[in-house]
């Protein structure tokens, strides 16, 4: 185990909703901070005071005024504030720790699971490709000529749910994640994820303990998920 062994929290807070952001500040403050963290918050059109409650809580804060696209966003974040630690753990602004064994918790999973080159855990989901999305895949320069997952016997991913992951960062380097400087935009880098690393023969462990995800309505800025040849696709 690395001596240095913690966290890069990346958390992406968008709009006018300060008791969610608050919420997930508030998470981190109480069960992040105290432990090896390295948190970095993003500010997209979001009110004056999560901005403020950010870097009052000594956050690195970096702020949009425009509402910037989800994978730019998180290119953007892993450049300009490069990962510390070998774990990356990312927060749609929808999640948030609820319980004060998360840390610990989670750092047992991982150790507990090196043998079994542990890289990407999160909560699973999984859906069906739409029209197009596989040849979008093929495009991608981790491809790696896998066939698609079948599941109920359809193309499809079994993948970690956006609002929060972990991902090891040597494997985001491998993969050079998020790919939006080639087509992914705001949704459905999630499943794309999901995919790249099952195309590099690597596992996905199920894991998201003493994480609330995805546990508010979607809000803002929706478009088709990425590869989808029908734009008005929604998920």
């Amino acid at each position: 185990m690395p001596e240095d062994f913690g966290f890069s929290i990346y958390a992406l807070c968008y709009g006018d909703y300060a008791d969610l952001h608050r919420r997930l500040l508030d998470s981190f403050r109480l069960f992040a901070k105290p432990h090896p963290t390295d948190v970095t918050i993003w500010c997209n059109q979001a009110c004056a005071g999560t901005e403020q409650l950010a870097r009052g809580l000594g956050f690195a804060t970096l702020c949009s005024a425009e509402n910037l696209p989800k994978y730019k966003v998180m290119r953007d974040m892993f450049s300009l504030r490069p990962p510390k630690y070998e774990w990356i753990l990312w927060f749609d602004d929808d999640s948030y720790i609820e319980k004060p064994f998360w840390y610990e918790a989670t750092k047992l999973y991982i150790e507990s699971r090196r043998s079994q080159n542990i890289c990407y855990f999160g909560q699973p989901w999984f859906v069906h490709h739409l029209p197009g999305q596989w040849e979008f895949i093929k495009t991608m320069p981790w491809f790696k000529g896998k066939p698609p997952e079948l599941i109920q016997g359809k193309p499809g991913i079994t993948f970690a749910q956006g609002a929060y992951w972990g991902l090891r960062n040597d494997v985001r380097q491998l993969l050079d994640w998020p790919p939006s400087d080639r087509g992914l935009s705001h949704n459905g880098g999630d499943t794309l994820l999901g995919e790249a690393v099952r195309q590099q023969g690597l596992p996905f462990h199920k894991f998201h303990r003493g994480v609330k995800v995805n546990a508010a309505k979607r809000r803002g800025h929706s478009e088709a998920p990425a590869g989808s040849s029908n734009l008005n696709a929604r998920r």
